[in-house]
């Protein structure tokens, strides 16, 4: 029977009612099935929205077109019928070609002569449920690798800690980092990069159990979260197999590649734990394991734990610092080597504590960096320094060449920083040419596209470039080349073995003649003797700055430096070699 006719009786029920005349102009699937889900009439839309024609329909059973995973939503609406309520469901239909379709019916009972029958609207919703469905996977999974995201992650690292109470074993983080995966971007670009992350992705996933998440934190980080390991010896026999199997080349695009990883473990039983300080200490493990020389694993031990609460300690300081006024910015003076004149001032950053003394900065910059505070921070000190600026200029006349600012890459690639800059600048009348900022050979190696943006786009407006402490780290004269540099700092490694060691000061004397012929002005760091200056003049270098002239200290020792006797600079280095 392919459509019902019946006797109306005024009451709205179904008798009475010609349903091909009512539905014929529908885009929606109508149907009447019998209390039992078996089709009793289909409308036309049935061939175009599933390939079924109402004849082959009728018969059927709704059970035997329905997805077997959607069979309790159908029947939980049967349920729901019974009671002579509308229900609407959401389940997927049977083509005839065997694929599935999402549908949503609407379904109400009424009566037909005296049976009861249902009836029920279908729209077919594939598209709308796609698009949900892309917009889920969007929001739980990684766009690159389709492993699950942070949120994800938290969520299950959450309910891995509620059931540690209610099973045996361990809960194991394992925070894993590539091992110079900026080199592949850089050198070989993003795609081959995507490329390698995709597989290491893949590797990873061959290493789970079925109740393991992995997830990707962005960039070249991925977390492991195991749970049931038995103690923390096999969380680590985990990470140390995982380290073995990335170790293993695998084929791009005709070309091989390999790739170590750093794996940072983090294990507890204890269910009263948060997610947070978990990953929080896989995270800490990890940056052991890359100090220690990369390329392996760390675990997250007691050492570990007082550096944390170390760290949250000098935190808890900062803020209070901010909050407190307590920020203070002294300035050790630049002169010029050949007159001692001073040329210029470089703002270095303290906190004074309760008791009136100075925190110094490799005591807190680290934590700054870590938890985001460096950049109110800094803000502090650029707002001083670009002051001071305006005040020595006026005071020490067009000689004096400005003030130098120690800068992150984070400040670099942040746009409100560098406006910042900008808006000082203006509100103090100060000439961009007044400031200098300097960058270490850390930052330029691992500054991102956005950063090293930034950095060009302050030497445009006229803000003076340095790059700091050249020869700590992995120094190259092609740095002095390949950057917009308008100035660079020899470190004090190198000038503290001028005078006796003639290998610094080759090394000194070839900086000093290819930065100049790059027309780069050179500064000495950390000059403490007068044989230092003497020869460094005979080297040609331009400027210096160390306790041979002034430590650090109120902007008032800038105004009073003078070139002092030899005598008195030996003094005044071995005083603050003292202190």
């Amino acid at each position: 029977m392919s459509h019902l006719k019946g006797n109306g009786d005024g009451k709205g029920r179904a008798t009475g009612l010609d349903y091909p005349g009512l539905v014929a102009a529908s885009g929606d699937l109508n149907t009447v099935v019998d209390m039992a889900g078996r089709y009793l009439y289909c409308s036309a839309a049935s061939e175009t929205m599933f390939g079924w024609t109402p004849d082959e329909l009728v018969g059927m059973s709704e059970d035997d077109l329905v997805h077997p995973d959607d069979v309790s939503t159908l029947r939980a609406g049967r349920s729901a019928r019974a009671l002579r309520k509308p229900v609407t469901a959401t389940y997927r239909f049977r083509c005839k070609d065997s694929s599935h379709r999402w549908v949503e019916a609407t379904s109400r009972r009424a009566s037909m002569g005296d049976s009861d029958v249902v009836v029920n609207t279908v729209r077919d919703i594939t598209e709308r449920q796609t698009r949900t469905a892309a917009l889920e996977l969007r929001a739980t999974t990684d766009p690159l690798t389709g492993v699950a995201n942070r949120t994800v992650l938290m969520d299950r690292l959450h309910q891995g800690l509620r059931r540690l109470g209610r099973s045996q074993g361990m809960l194991a983080v394992l925070y894993l980092d590539l091992d110079h995966f900026k080199v592949i971007n850089d050198s070989l670009g993003h795609r081959i990069g995507d490329d390698v992350l995709l597989k290491i992705a893949e590797r990873l996933t061959h290493h789970l159990r079925p109740a393991d998440t992995l997830a990707r934190l962005g960039g070249d980080e991925f977390v492991l979260v195991a749970e049931g390991v038995t103690d923390e010896a096999a969380a680590i026999t985990l990470a140390n197999r995982i380290i073995e199997d990335g170790r293993k080349p695998f084929n791009l695009d005709g070309d091989e590649f390999s790739c170590t990883m750093s794996i940072g473990v983090a294990c507890t039983a204890d269910s009263r734990r948060s997610g947070v300080e978990l990953l929080s200490e896989a995270d800490m493990a990890l940056y052991r394991a890359k100090d220690k020389g990369r390329d392996r694993v760390a675990v997250f031990d007691e050492e570990l734990r007082t550096t944390a609460v170390d760290r949250m300690v000098t935190e808890r300081m900062l803020r209070r610092a901010l909050d407190e006024d307590r920020i203070v910015v002294e300035y050790q003076p630049i002169v010029d080597i050949r007159s001692g004149y001073p040329v210029g001032a470089e703002a270095l950053v303290r906190i004074r504590e309760a008791d009136n003394g100075l925190r110094l900065p490799g005591s807190f910059l680290g934590v700054a960096e870590e938890t985001g505070l460096l950049i109110p921070i800094d803000e502090v000190v650029l707002a001083d320094a670009v002051k001071q600026a305006g005040a020595w200029r006026d005071r020490l006349g067009p000689r004096f060449g400005g003030v130098a600012v120690n800068v992150t890459a984070r400040h670099l690639a942040d746009v409100d920083f560098r406006q910042a800059i900008v808006d000082h600048l203006k509100a103090n009348g100060v000439p961009p040419s007044d400031l200098q900022v300097e960058v270490t050979e850390q930052v330029l190696m691992e500054a991102s596209n956005s950063a090293m943006t930034g950095l060009r786009s302050l030497r445009a407006l006229g803000v003076k470039i340095g790059l700091d402490d050249f020869g700590m780290g992995y120094s190259s004269l092609a740095y002095l080349r390949q950057f917009p540099l308008d100035f660079v700092k020899i470190d004090k490694s190198f000038i503290d073995g001028l005078v006796i060691d003639q290998r610094d000061r080759a090394v000194v004397s070839a900086i000093i003649v290819v930065a100049h012929a790059l027309d780069l002005t050179v500064v000495a760091e950390g000059v403490e003797q007068a044989s230092q200056r003497e020869v460094l003049i005979d080297l040609g270098c331009d400027r210096a700055q160390g306790f041979l002239y002034a430590a650090s200290g109120a902007p008032e020792n800038v105004d009073s430096v003078a070139l002092p006797q030899p005598e008195i600079h030996l003094r005044q280095a071995s005083v603050h070699l003292r202190l």
